[in-house]
């Protein structure tokens, strides 16, 4: 099986791990998708072996809530596009949600809001939600996006700009949480757009189908 890692200090690369399917292989835990850890490596260039792996963590809470493993996937998915190289403030915010989601309880919807937002801070795109970029109001009800000046009210934002609805806003600010499944979605689904029209990533569509 070749594996696609994502490092810490070298971003993204690939290494095989041979006989990893096998059921009593030793290094089975290595190629599971959340598998957190020490990855010792032979080979040069951009062909490498795993050879062995100590295994800090393997989130694995996470796979008995369907939601929190496709919320899980897409971070991961992200966190591999984002990394063609070093980038350790997308790396750890990773860590942190699958963290947060494996043993401090936090939600899925969540942890996937909090991620789209780090990656578009660290990303040098960082969005306020609490306040209008252009004019400086306080925004508290709709919203909208801009691809010029980001979130701005309603009355600053030109006549291309995306509608940020209330709920989703306040959802994404961190003002309001609780609220229905409905409106998390559409929050998540509009920060992954707006990381697409900044950064030219976006997680799989198929995320987004599991969810209807």
């Amino acid at each position: 099986m070749v594996l696609t890692l994502v490092s810490l200090e070298e971003g993204r690369l690939t290494a095989s791990a041979r006989g990893c399917l096998k059921p009593r292989a030793k290094l089975r835990y290595a190629a599971e998708p959340m598998n957190f850890g020490e990855y010792m490596l032979a080979g040069k260039g951009d062909r490498y072996i795993v050879t062995d792996c100590v295994q800090y963590d393997s989130f694995s809470p996470v796979t008995a809530d369907i939601d929190k493993y496709y919320a899980a996937c897409m971070i991961l998915e992200l966190l591999t596009k984002l990394s063609p190289e070093s980038q350790p403030g997308i790396f750890l915010g990773a860590v942190k949600e699958l963290k947060a989601m494996a043993y401090e309880g936090k939600d899925a919807r969540s942890a996937a809001c909090d991620f789209l937002l780090s990656a578009l801070r660290e990303g040098g795109n960082g969005l306020d939600f609490s306040v209008c970029a252009d004019c400086g109001c306080i925004l508290e009800g709709d919203a909208a996006f801009s691809d010029s000046d980001g979130i701005v009210c309603p009355h600053c934002a030109p006549w291309d700009a995306i509608r940020v609805d209330a709920a989703s806003r306040a959802f994404i600010a961190g003002e309001n949480r609780d609220v229905p499944e409905a409106i998390k979605i559409r929050a998540v689904m509009l920060l992954s757009d707006f990381l697409y029209r900044t950064q030219g990533v976006r997680p799989d569509s198929s995320y987004f189908k599991e969810q209807e």
